[in-house]
């Protein structure tokens, strides 16, 4: 029998045993007929564009899509949640625990199981405090990607790869420490990580510390901010030539909040998971129209900066900084809502966790660097009486790049094709598209409709359709003596995505 369905098995007794109803939260299952591009066929781009066909994933998606989330929305997907609280033997006390695995089926068929940030919490709440007031003690024994630092999910940082990529492997604990009254809170934490030393060749003790706070400072306004610190190892190049060259990471982040008839939420995938009734509502509970006028605008930035080598002196380090922005304006009128969404971030705040590009060296003097940058605007309006809502989402992007000082592409004997600076288009996290010589970046255009008909308070079926100018695509295809040379993909792309999905 496969380990992965012994495991599943295995839950699933121990589910029948000891579970209660509710304790599968976010449940997710979509059955997708998609096109990421109908004007191409299969081999015709370097991402891969067959015909339609049942499935879909990030390709099927813009870049203005989950600003608040790391999930492309066509997982297939559960979080099982054992959660249990009671009362201590001590007066004002309380405790709980939750044992949060995620179960993500594979296209193969294949489960994975991962820990979401299972966590165990003692909470006091002192005499005279209110019910949602407390000082609460997390800890997290395996993994803490959700304890992080930020706000929109998009920019938010220290998270499980904040000590690199090379040290997610073996977990990520961490406990925090908060404090939350009616009008504020604040927090300070720890997390720790194993990481491999190139130097002594032995895995050693990372620390990092991370600490925020939030006040209202009006009942329509809130500003809050977050800071950390952490270890990240040392330059592995270097260590191999005999230097002790340490990475090191802080920074803070800060947004102001102004909300009129809404609640200040986060991220669903900030929150910790328990089988509360109350936060199972708040998941899966449609949109609500109560009429009138509702807002929410919130502005947030980042300043994060960490110590690299310095590719013009050998043997020394120095500070890269990196800094990221976002917008995020949501106004809701009766049943027509309007959302505008913006981000900046610097090429050095996508790399921040690899870290860098090249890993662990800074960019080279002489460098050309250009953020990312785009702005998105949407309007949806709901038809009560059909369960109905059509939408449309206008974006535009400057897609972040880099033009080196010299060309070493081609190696030391380069041919005419690849000899001459080159900009290099980062496409997301150590996803690079190299340009032809001579060419520049060039804006990318997006425009998606979309319509939602809710069958079912937890079961929807969702169409979109969108088109995307995108001139910076390129592939690598052999010229006349056989030798691969960059070369431009048709810009234009127009896709499609039906979605039956239930979440429960």
């Amino acid at each position: 029998m496969p380990t992965s369905l012994k495991a599943l098995l295995s839950l699933a007794l121990v589910c029948a045993l000891c579970a209660n109803a509710g304790d599968f939260v976010d449940t997710r299952l979509s059955f997708v007929l998609a096109d990421d591009n109908v004007l191409a066929k299969a081999g015709e781009t370097t991402q891969n564009s067959p015909n339609a066909g049942f499935g879909a994933g990030v390709q099927n998606t813009q870049f203005y899509d989950n600003f608040n989330t790391k999930y492309s929305g066509f997982e297939k997907l559960s979080n099982l949640v054992l959660y249990k609280m009671s009362p201590s033997f001590f007066e004002g006390f309380s405790a709980e625990a939750a044992l949060n695995v995620t179960l993500l089926m594979r296209d193969s068929g294949t489960i994975d199981f991962r820990d979401n940030s299972s966590y165990v919490r003692i909470n006091w709440r002192p005499s005279g405090w209110g019910e949602k007031e407390s000082v609460a003690l997390t800890g997290f024994p395996v993994t803490s990607d959700r304890f992080r630092l930020g706000y929109a999910y998009k920019i938010s940082w220290g998270g499980n790869s904040i000590f690199t990529y090379r040290a997610v492997n073996d977990g990520i604990p961490a406990a925090r420490l908060q404090v939350t009254r009616d009008r504020w809170y604040a927090f300070a934490g720890m997390k720790t990580a194993l990481l491999y030393n190139d130097l002594v060749r032995e895995k050693e003790r990372l620390y990092g510390y991370m600490a925020g706070a939030g006040v209202d400072l009006h009942p329509l306004l809130r500003l809050e901010a977050s800071g950390g610190y952490f270890q990240k190892g040392i330059v592995p190049g270097l260590a191999d030539q005999g230097i002790n060259a340490p990475v090191n990471a802080l920074g803070g982040s800060a947004q102001l909040v102004y909300h009129l008839g809404t609640p200040i939420g986060t991220s669903v995938d900030f929150r910790l998971y328990k089988n509360d009734p109350d936060v199972y509502q708040r998941f899966f509970a449609p949109e609500v129209y109560p009429g009138g006028v509702s807002a929410v605008v919130a502005l947030e930035g980042s300043l994060l900066s960490q110590s690299l080598a310095d590719p013009d002196v050998f043997g020394r380090t120095k500070m890269q900084n990196a800094v990221a922005a976002a917008l995020q304006a949501k106004l809701k009128y009766n049943y027509l809502r309007l959302n505008v969404t913006g981000l900046y971030r610097s090429l050095s705040y996508i790399q921040f966790d690899v870290p860098s590009f090249p890993p662990y060296y800074d960019f080279p003097t002489g460098t050309q660097v250009k953020p990312e940058l785009f702005i998105a605007l949407g309007a949806d309006y709901h038809f009560p009486a059909l369960h109905f809502t059509p939408g449309v989402v206008l974006g535009v992007q400057q897609p972040p790049s880099f033009r080196s000082p010299s060309s070493n592409l081609g190696g030391n004997n380069p041919p005419a094709g690849l000899q001459g600076d080159r900009t290099v288009v980062v496409r997301d996290v150590n996803t690079f598209a190299t340009l032809p010589s001579g060419y520049d970046p060039i804006l990318v255009f997006s425009a998606k409709l979309t319509g939602r008909l809710d069958i079912s308070e937890y079961f929807a079926a969702i169409g979109e359709v969108y088109y995307t100018r995108d001139p910076n695509k390129v592939t690598f295809r052999d010229d006349t003596a056989g030798i691969a040379q960059p070369t431009f993909e048709k810009e234009h792309g127009l896709g499609f995505n039906v979605i039956v999905q239930a979440r429960f």
